[in-house]
């Protein structure tokens, strides 16, 4: 493939089975959720035969910014009709995903006591997954979109697109004004969903020569949210730790072992090799993050 192909390549896969995903999570007989299934269904399926047609075209830019904008109105949608959805066979998969990866983190890591409380030695390898894969049966707490969905951004959004397309005896200029500010407020959305993608991506790229050198401080992104979500899911957890015990202490869990795993990447020599690869990492578990909130019923 050619250096100069690859990101829009990417990015027209990842939005296909992004829309993809939603048009499987639309379940039930409500007539917005139907018409939402047969959008998304049909874009999700048009859009690498797009793809390949325009890849060696000038079209490849202009299609490229089609599909974020796409994935960035959809996805307001799709939050929008959380509570008019039903559970399907893709809800039900996502949440048994979700108990495996929490019972094969849990059972790894009672191996791990197992060992410490015998006084052996404890394999590197196995303490780390074990708090990988305990981060990711979590993720859905650290989910960009969720994160997203309490500063407001999203629902402000999904408000603007209401506002500018709703019947009204507003003027049109000030309807599209509405409208180009949710277009706005999207593609903020779409890039902070991108970061993780980005910072995965920087290092190869930029040794390749297709991105520029400024491009490695992307490099910085992953610890630094990893550092900020820890401290936020800390607080939020120590706040609602009266009124909501059971979110609370999971909160407190994940932001704990958040900072015991941000503490072992960097502090333990034996954990270079992972630091090596957080880029990767943290695209893992924000990809399964996003996975696993997509299945919630909270607009």
């Amino acid at each position: 493939m050619a250096p100069e192909h690859r990101a829009f390549v990417l990015l027209t896969a990842a939005a296909s089975a992004v829309l993809l995903l939603w048009a499987a999570l639309a379940a039930g007989s409500d007539h917005r959720v139907r018409t939402f299934r047969a959008v998304t269904l049909l874009g999700g399926a048009t859009l690498p035969l797009a793809a390949i047609r325009a890849v060696a075209t000038p079209y490849r830019a202009p299609l490229g910014g089609a599909a974020l904008l796409a994935v960035a109105v959809t996805g307001v949608l799709h939050r929008a009709l959380a509570g008019r959805r039903r559970t399907g066979p893709a809800e039900r998969a996502i949440r048994t995903l979700r108990l495996v990866l929490e019972g094969a983190g849990l059972a790894l890591l009672a191996a791990v006591v197992v060992l410490l409380l015998r006084d052996l030695p404890v394999p590197v390898r196995l303490a780390f997954w074990s708090l990988f894969l305990l981060r990711l049966s979590i993720a859905d707490l650290l989910d960009p979109s969720r994160l997203a969905g309490r500063t407001g951004l999203t629902q402000s959004a999904a408000r603007d697109f209401r506002a500018g397309a709703r019947p009204s005896r507003r003027p049109v200029p000030s309807r599209l004004a509405r409208v180009t500010r949710g277009l706005a407020k999207s593609a903020l959305y779409v890039l902070w969903l991108a970061l993780p993608l980005a910072a995965a991506l920087a290092p190869g790229e930029v040794a390749a020569g297709s991105w520029p050198r400024e491009a490695l401080a992307l490099r910085f992104y992953p610890p630094a949210a990893l550092g900020l979500t820890a401290l936020l899911l800390v607080g939020q957890g120590s706040a609602r730790l009266a009124r909501r015990p059971g979110d609370a202490f999971r909160g407190l869990l994940a932001g704990l072992g958040t900072g015991l795993y941000l503490t072992a990447l960097f502090a333990l020599p034996s954990f270079a090799a992972y630091r090596a690869s957080l880029g990767g990492l943290y695209l893992a578990e924000t990809v399964t993050g996003f996975l696993l909130g997509t299945v919630s019923k909270r607009a």
